[in-house]
């Protein structure tokens, strides 16, 4: 491993583990099992996950802050990427971009040097493209990030904790990288953020732990960071304008440093393959969300969002693009466009699980219980299953 690599891996442990050091409390499970919401692991317990994954040989890197401090941590399974990549600076209020080069795989194979996208930060042009790792859509109108991509370059993006209220998206992410620490990746990269809005999923576990029923939605800011991506930001529609916008995006694209430190981690990464966990719309989705007109390669995103959905619930899940899911009402800023429109991904949201909401009294009048079944093997190992082929690259 290179020492940069290996420098930025400590970071991401001593952050972990300092982070840990403050939030370590009784099991969050016991309490809202007797409350009838499922036995869901507060922000400390999933603190704990990630560290056995990094004791079982992913690599763990801090990649950025919060509004309130908490440590952003990437999970880096397979090829290791380029060197630097995820790397941030304590102290620094926006981190240099990283260094082009070669980095290393978790077994110390080396990698072949980054290359960066047209369009990229840094300007450099679009490598050439590879022809046997080109798809038929690719060579129609494939997006640079994935006619470029060789074997050994391609990256899967997987985000959850986006939205706070949504913890069976973070349950079945680290159900998923458990499994894919397990797998022959084949020289992919995965490149994992599983908890997005760290300073959200604490507030909204303080409300669980207190007996609160609130409604919580942004960050520490009240910022709702999937309007927040730089993808069409602050567009609206003819609803939007005449009842105004229902969430924060912020002051403008990217001005939360929850979403800045994903945009900078990702900005060397060549990346055909992005998935993002949400919850609880029974619903497998693809871009647009903030257009009305298909995106030139929704045929390819339709077949993966249609096998996913099939192999999701013993009922299968609906599989669409966002902005006809939304009734037509664009919606702009969302991590799925930025990925697709920036980074050439193949992109794709799945809204984990129906909510289950039953006829309790107390989980109708408790927002937790609108976004996460009761259930957790109800939705989560067959979801793993589902999304796997897509992570893993395989062809639709």
């Amino acid at each position: 491993m290179p020492k940069s690599d290996q420098g930025s891996e400590e970071q991401g442990r001593a952050a972990l583990r300092a982070a840990l050091f403050v939030h370590r409390r009784a099991p969050l499970s016991r309490l809202l099992g007797r409350r009838g919401l499922g036995p869901y692991r507060g922000y400390g317990e999933l603190l704990e996950a990630l560290d056995r994954l990094a004791d079982r040989g992913a690599q763990l890197s801090l990649i950025g802050r919060s509004v309130r401090g908490e440590p952003l941590l990437a999970v880096q399974l397979g090829a290791a990427g380029p060197a630097h990549a995820g790397g941030y600076r304590e102290g620094a209020g926006r981190a240099a971009l990283p260094a082009q080069g070669g980095g290393r795989s978790m077994n110390g194979a080396p990698l072949a040097g980054a290359h960066h996208r047209r369009g990229a930060p840094d300007g450099t042009g679009e490598p050439a493209p590879d022809d046997a790792a080109m798809s038929p859509s690719a060579e129609r109108a494939g997006p640079p990030a994935r006619r470029g991509a060789g074997p050994r370059e391609r990256t899967t993006v997987i985000l959850s904790g986006i939205h706070p209220l949504e913890w069976i998206g973070v349950e079945t992410h680290l159900a998923l990288l458990e499994r894919l620490a397990t797998e022959d990746l084949g020289g992919r990269s995965i490149f994992a953020v599983p908890i997005v809005n760290p300073d959200g999923l604490l507030r909204v576990e303080m409300n669980l732990r207190a007996g609160r029923r609130r409604y919580v939605r942004g960050n520490a800011r009240g910022v709702d960071l999937n309007r927040n991506f730089d993808a069409g930001w602050y567009e609206r529609g003819l609803v939007q304008r005449l009842i105004g916008l229902v969430s924060s995006p912020g002051s403008r694209p990217g001005s939360e440093p929850e979403v800045e430190a994903i945009a900078h981690a990702l900005s060397p990464r060549r990346i055909d393959r992005a998935l993002s966990l949400h919850s609880a719309g029974g619903a497998v989705l693809y871009p647009p969300a903030h257009s009305l007109w298909p995106v030139a390669d929704a045929a390819e995103h339709r077949a993966f969002a249609q096998r996913i959905a099939r192999a999701a619930a013993r009922k299968p899940y609906r599989a669409t693009s966002y902005v006809r899911f939304a009734w037509g009402i664009r919606k702009a800023g969302l991590e799925i466009d930025w990925l697709h429109d920036r980074h050439g991904a193949l992109s794709l949201l799945v809204e984990c699980s129906r909510g289950e909401l039953g006829l309790r009294p107390s989980r109708l009048v408790e927002p937790f219980a609108w976004y996460n079944p009761r259930k957790l093997d109800d939705a989560a190992p067959q979801l793993v299953e589902a999304v796997l082929p897509f992570v893993r690259g395989a062809r639709a």
